[in-house]
Order: structure tokens, then sequence, then C-alpha cells
């Protein structure tokens, strides 16, 4: 996992954009101008919230039996889901210029599987099907792949601190700068290069939902399986890397510091599935 800077446009370029893009619906037009400046407060406290790891405390709308209910001011979900859908989606909309960013802001790199996918789309963080007021929100839309947005995540939302998965714009340092993913080598049978293991172990001075946080994360976005495949395709080149500077008589550690500590050095970020992986294999060869 690794933080995004976060996004240059705000909630009102969101609005004004996809307002600049509405033709032939003055009607909705006009409920969005009128409802802008309780959508920015709204937005506002949004980041308050996230910053605070609250968010698990914005309630989802209520349907009442209604399929699609008044969210504000006369806007109504299918509103705001037109807003995103066509507004900023659309490929001809002048606010496509903010989807574009966003997406381009990840680098082709995940940020809630720590870069081993590729980012397909936009991920509503809160999802448009129960949060609609955010669903043109910058700091609400997330680069995702395939794996993470639709497997991983999908439509479910935090209804207390601890089922909150990570915020990659929003969210403390310590998530990002500090190590709590960690793994062990299984040695193979009969020249088999083995396996790497990855698990969860959190700080001990975190708090528990701090701690419950970083277990979800990894459990709904099925890191341990999908870091120990990515290893498997890498473990073998660096296993026979490692035995062929043995073979040229260097000691262990000096073979050790070569071909893992190197890894380590230039990873990307703390916890990096390869920067574990080489540090569970320089304790445990």
């Amino acid at each position: 996992m690794f933080k995004l800077k976060r996004p240059i446009f705000t909630y009102g370029n969101a609005l004004t954009l996809c307002c600049n893009g509405i033709t032939g619906n003055n009607d909705l037009l006009e409920k969005v101008h009128k409802a802008s400046t309780d959508l920015e407060l709204q937005v506002s406290s949004y980041e308050n919230s996230a910053l605070t790891e609250e968010l698990f405390t914005i309630q989802p709308i209520k349907m009442d039996g209604v399929a699609d209910p008044v969210i504000l001011k006369g806007l109504k979900k299918s509103d705001f889901i037109k807003l995103y859908t066509l507004y900023l989606v659309g490929m001809t909309k002048p606010a496509r210029e903010i989807y574009d960013v966003l997406m381009a802001s990840a680098n082709e790199r995940c940020p809630f599987c720590g870069g081993i996918g590729r980012p397909r789309n936009l991920d509503h963080y809160l999802p448009k099907a129960y949060f609609p007021q955010f669903a043109i929100a910058p700091m609400n839309l997330v680069p995702s792949c395939r794996d993470c947005n639709m497997d991983g995540k999908g439509e479910d939302f935090a209804t207390s601190a601890g089922e909150q998965i990570l915020h990659p714009y929003l969210d403390n340092d310590r998530y990002f700068n500090e190590q709590w993913i960690f793994a062990r080598y299984l040695a193979g049978a009969q020249g088999e290069p083995g396996v790497i293991e990855y698990f969860v172990s959190p700080p001990v001075e975190w708090a528990a939902n701090q701690k419950e946080r970083v277990i979800k994360h990894f459990n709904d976005f099925n890191l341990s399986l999908r870091y120990s495949k990515e290893a498997s395709a890498r473990l073998g080149t660096l296993l026979s890397q490692y035995d062929g500077l043995l073979k040229i008589t260097l000691d262990k550690e000096t073979s050790k510091q070569i071909i893992f500590q190197t890894v380590i050095d230039n990873a990307a970020f703390v916890n990096h599935w390869e920067r574990v992986m080489c540090l569970a294999l320089m304790r445990d060869l």
C-alpha cells in the first residue's frame, strides 16, 4: 500500500466542470447550482472525518422503500449517478479531465494492493450506491485495479472504526511508513524453491482499531494469496542468484547482502511485497 498525493481538483472544480458539460437538462443544472454550497460543506466534513479516521460515522442514504430518493435540494440519487457516469466519465465532457488526471496520478499502480495491479477505473471509496453525494468528489475517487475494485472492495463500506480499509489520499502516514506486512520463507523439497507466506503483524503500540484496519485491508484485498503469487515468480531467480554467489565461495551473509539487501534498500515503500519477501529470506535462509 502506498499513499497518493491529494487530488489537485476540488469538489468545487468537479461541480463546475460537470455543470459546464450539462446540455439540454436545465432542471439538473439548476438543482446542482442550488445545492453546490451544501455539497461542498459535506465534502469538507468528509475530509475532516477521513483525517481523524472516522469516515465510518458518515451515514449512508436512507432509501425507505424509495428507489430513487431525494438526497439534497431536490437532487435525487439518480442525479448524482448521472453527474458521474455522464458528465465526469463521459469522454467528451469537460470534467473528463478530472477522471484522467486522477487515473494518471497512480502511475499505473493500484494503491490498494501496493501496485501489483494496474488501475482500470476509479473506485468510489464511499460507494456511490450508498453515498451518492460524493459520487464526483475527487477525494472519494481512487484509481483501482479490477481485482481490488470488483473482487476486493465492491460496494462494501465500514460501520465501525476497525472496518475501514485504508484511504490512499487521506489516511495517517503510519499506515504507509511503518511496516505491518511480514512474511516467512517455507523451504521447498527436492530442489523446489519453496514459497513465501505473507501475514499481518501491526506495531504493538498501535491502537486496537488501527490494527483491525490493516488486517481488514489485507484480508479484503486477498493480499496474502496475491503477494505469494507475485513472490513465486521472483523467488526462483533470487535463490538462483544467491546460490550462484555461494558457489564462488562467498559467505552466506555477504551473499544475502548482495542479493536480498539490495532489493530491500531499493524498495518503493516499506510494505512492498518484494521488500518483505527479501526480509524473510535474509532471516530464514
